[in-house]
């Protein structure tokens, strides 16, 4: 079995839905107040966003060498 990396266009769409996900959680505990779902948005919310804008930044490293390889990277 041959490994091939993922798409750029597939990678954004992870992170945007990663990225609606903690945003839930986030709002969860902003609108009810209690313990569980401030913990949750803490610890949970808080590693699902931080993996969206990790994902995130994988496709732009990865456009920013696709257009450096093809000489019209940044200068």
């Amino acid at each position: 079995m041959k490994w091939r990396p993922v798409e750029s266009a597939a990678l954004l769409r992870v992170a945007c839905g990663l990225g609606l996900v903690g945003l839930a959680l986030m709002v969860w505990s902003i609108v009810d107040r209690t313990v569980w779902p401030v913990l949750v948005a803490l610890s949970v919310g808080q590693a699902v966003g931080t993996l969206s804008f990790l994902l995130y930044l994988v496709v732009v490293v990865r456009d920013l060498g696709v257009m450096t390889r093809l000489g019209r990277g940044p200068k």
